[in-house]
């Protein structure tokens, strides 16, 4: 019997090898075809508070590497996002919009209905609207029973009566008994004409001033009633910031509960800010609080995909992944992943796990809302 030759065997040898890494290769590109070919750029304008969560290098990283995408992200404010013409969003070669807010997302569905062939939306991130206070105007609140202590969280069990009792008479910090506060009382905010934190907390009011209970989305007869007072609490800031990002850290350098004893914002915006201070956050927590209305609003933040890219987008934004870097780097709760988020990743803050919340108004609610905080005559 004669033995194979050497070159036979060596062919077989080879043979076999190329077919291995045929199927191997045939396996991967038919396991993961998203990283074939140059990344896709998908240009989206979204809310400030999600700026750094977007020039993330790890998040820029996942999205090249797992999905061959790239974001050119753009921040402006929810409503001017949404209110943008159908003609200059295709002019501006947007794919999608990324507001903060469902009832943004509202006005743009009632305003560009089958505009976008390719349109969907997907909520992938949300934050509840807190207000921030320091330890004298928290202090102040308890002794009056507005603000309520549960373990080492704080809770505004009596909105209604910090808002027609204290803020629209134009009550005083001297009058409340806040040690070294000084001023009227108010719940300042961004410029909710602007910025979402700021009409969110706006819309929070409404609903708590127009409504028996505070739980429920006012109707527009019930807004239109309301809309005059709250006008009056827009007018009692003065002069407010134009970005969710820019105006939290100007109450933080600014003073705190010195600059406004009561600010309004997201939650995320602390857990950021704690994340980024590292050893000094203890500094930084001895003189903050974070009061949750109780009930609050949720501010979600939908992907409003133009075309499949920015879809590809939405559904890239769901990866388990990002979602842990949007919540331990950027605060942001997971709106994809039940118990994604433990608030025990960040002591100290007195982050609340469960949390009462009441829905956002309808989209006509909100555009007569918005009118009337633009124009003080349509609030009549």
């Amino acid at each position: 019997m004669r033995l194979p030759s050497i070159r036979f065997l060596i062919g077989l040898v080879t043979v076999i090898a190329v077919c291995v890494v045929a199927a191997v290769l045939w396996k991967r590109s038919g396991s993961t075809p998203a990283t074939a070919g140059p990344p896709t750029t998908v240009t989206c304008v979204g809310g400030s508070e999600k700026s750094e969560l977007m020039a993330d290098a790890e998040v820029k990283r996942v999205l090249r590497d797992d999905y061959r995408l790239e974001v050119a992200f753009q921040p402006l404010g929810s409503y001017d996002q949404v209110q943008l013409s159908t003609e200059e969003i295709k002019a501006r070669k947007l794919d999608c919009l990324w507001p903060s807010s469902a009832s943004a997302q509202g006005v743009f569905e009632a305003q560009h209905a089958g505009a976008f062939a390719g349109y969907r939306a997907e909520n992938v991130l949300q934050s509840p609207e807190v207000i921030y206070a320091g330890p004298r105007g928290t202090d102040a609140l308890l002794k009056k029973g507005i603000v309520q202590r549960r373990g080492d969280r704080y809770f505004v069990v009596n909105m209604k009566a910090l808002l027609l009792d204290h803020v629209v008479k134009r009550g005083t910090w001297e009058q409340l008994g806040a040690a070294d506060l000084r001023g009227p009382i108010t719940v300042s905010s961004t410029d909710p004409a602007k910025s979402n934190s700021g009409f969110t907390m706006a819309q929070l009011q409404l609903g708590i001033i127009a409504t028996a209970d505070g739980f429920s989305a006012p109707s527009l007869a019930q807004a239109r009633k309301a809309l005059p007072t709250m006008r009056a609490l827009h007018d009692a800031q003065g002069l407010q910031s134009r970005s969710s990002d820019s105006g939290f850290r100007e109450w933080l350098t600014q003073g705190g509960e010195f600059k406004a004893p009561l600010y309004a914002g997201y939650e995320n915006q602390i857990i950021q800010q704690v994340v980024q201070s590292g050893d000094a956050s203890a500094t930084l927590l001895k003189n903050v609080r974070v009061l949750y209305p109780d009930p609050t609003i949720y501010s979600d933040h939908p992907v409003l995909a133009l075309d499949p890219d920015a879809g590809r987008f939405a559904e890239a934004m769901k990866d388990p992944k990002i979602q842990q870097i949007a919540w331990k780097r950027y605060g942001f709760r997971s709106a994809v992943q039940v118990g994604a988020n433990d608030v025990g990743d960040f002591p100290g803050i007195g982050l609340a796990d469960q949390i009462r919340a009441a829905p956002a108004p309808a989209a006509d609610v909100t555009l007569a809302l918005l009118g009337c905080i633009k124009n003080a005559t349509t609030c009549g």
